[in-house]
């Protein structure tokens, strides 16, 4: 989804993003707000935000720069943090040390250390011809969270002891439940022919954490020592499954990997001249934070909004993808979009973030329309979520009809997986005729 209008220097956008324009209100949506909140009984007026980039890319609306709770839209700023930091196509990768039947487990704080991702990893080692450990070990990176990939509103306590207990439960496949197994059969089948083993056999003796590779410092395979790398799908996936499916765990995660909160609020200083009394994120789901009894929550205003928005997508095409790759697509794709603004006639034609509180609603993203490429975020300040939902369903019309109509850009819904499904890179001592894996030796095709 490119836009017709590039920005001439994309080193200078991201020093210093200046406003894009000054407020300009539309007579037209601004009426239509109006209208839309007395209509929907969504009160009091100066708590509620508009705003969009018109044709000529300046910005129009309503309480542009009113500080506004940001909720879930958040996870588009730990998208734009993500994809610049780490770059769209970062991969995390979790070590596989192993040593007679010793397997040292080496992590990444990869987020989606799921069911599914541990299960495959447990099926991969399988057809590596793996089925006994006397011993796992496992360090500090690694975070299993049976759960990653549903929502959670509370980040789970996630310990060594806890780490510990998953990898037993995985390892010994005797000890499966009914419910297990059917979970694993369940996983297999989403998977593509042949990608998990039929018939699971594995069993460890003991699981501990290990402060350090207990091998010593290994850099390749050798004759004693195993090393083998699973590695994730590409950020970009990532992100876009964290958003679609508005995941505060993962969200989180890599909002914490990143560097947290004081990070952030360096990051925005240095790239594009924010404070922190313009733009504050006290986590990276958007969920409220509490310190010393008192809840905070992150805040921003809808015209900063509408330029690190742009910035994201500029970000994405500089890394050779497009906003779509990062951001959920109404009408297509389906999560908090399961149920509104998916009609056919809008399906195709703009990016969005939903977010709720309970007494914030929120919607921001990017539009495909006549008049090129447009930025837009509405924010309401009220207890009334469906009130305000309504108020922003028929404000992305108004939006759009203002603009001249919709645009539709080509877009095609993508499964995710947190294993990579696609990658065939071959094990290190595979022969060309022998069987992909997505494990590879840390002196074969290591990126």
């Amino acid at each position: 989804m490119k836009s017709s209008k590039k920005m001439t220097s994309y080193t200078l956008a991201l020093l210093s993003i200046l406003p894009l324009a000054n407020g300009f209100a539309s007579e037209k949506t601004d009426k239509d707000f109006d209208k839309f909140l007395t209509t929907y009984k969504v009160n009091p007026k100066n708590q509620q935000s508009y705003c969009f980039t018109d044709g000529e890319g300046k910005v129009q609306g309503q309480n542009i720069d009113l500080q506004i709770r940001l909720a879930s839209v958040s996870k588009l700023l730990t998208s734009l943090w993500a994809v610049e930091e780490k770059g769209i196509s970062y991969r995390y990768e979790t070590k596989l040390i192993i040593k007679g039947d010793h397997l040292h487990i080496k992590g990444s704080f990869d987020p989606f250390m799921s069911n599914e991702k541990m299960l495959f990893l447990v099926s991969e080692l399988n057809r590596l011809g793996y089925t006994h450990f006397s011993k796992i070990t496992f360090d500090k990176l690694i975070q299993i969270n049976p759960n990653a990939q549903t929502h959670t509103d509370v980040y789970p306590l996630i310990t060594r002891d806890s780490n510990a207990k998953h990898l037993k439960t995985y390892f010994n496949t005797e000890s499966w439940s009914k419910l297990f197994k059917a979970e694993y059969d369940r996983l297999k089948g989403l998977a593509k022919k042949d990608r998990f083993v039929s018939d699971i056999k594995m069993k460890v003796d003991s699981v501990e954490y290990s402060e350090t590779n207990p091998f010593g410092d290994i850099t390749e395979s050798n004759d004693e020592v195993r090393v083998l790398t699973m590695s994730s799908p590409e950020l970009h996936k990532y992100l876009k499954e964290t958003n679609v499916k508005s995941n505060n765990y993962s969200s989180q995660t890599i909002f914490q990997d990143l560097g947290g909160a004081s990070k952030f609020e360096a990051f925005l200083a240095d790239r594009f001249s924010l404070s922190k009394d313009q733009i504050k994120l006290y986590n990276g789901s958007g969920l409220p934070t509490h310190i010393s009894g008192s809840r905070y929550d992150n805040f921003a205003t809808c015209a900063i909004m509408l330029d690190l928005i742009s910035a994201l997508k500029d970000s994405a095409e500089r890394q050779g993808k497009e906003i779509e790759d990062v951001v959920a697509v109404p009408g297509s794709d389906a999560g908090t979009f399961r149920n509104r603004l998916n009609s056919s006639d809008l399906k195709n034609s703009f990016v969005a973030k939903t977010g709720t509180l309970m007494h914030t609603s929120s919607l921001a993203g990017a539009m495909s329309t006549k008049s090129g490429f447009n930025f837009f975020g509405i924010f309401n300040q009220t207890s009334d979520i469906t009130g305000a939902k309504a108020v922003q369903n028929e404000m992305v019309r108004s939006i759009m009809t203002d603009l001249g109509g919709p645009k539709v850009f080509n877009y095609r819904v993508e499964g995710f997986h947190a294993y990579d499904n696609n990658e065939t890179v071959k094990n290190f001592d595979l022969d060309e005729e022998s069987d992909l894996s997505d494990f590879s030796s840390i002196e074969g095709n290591l990126k």
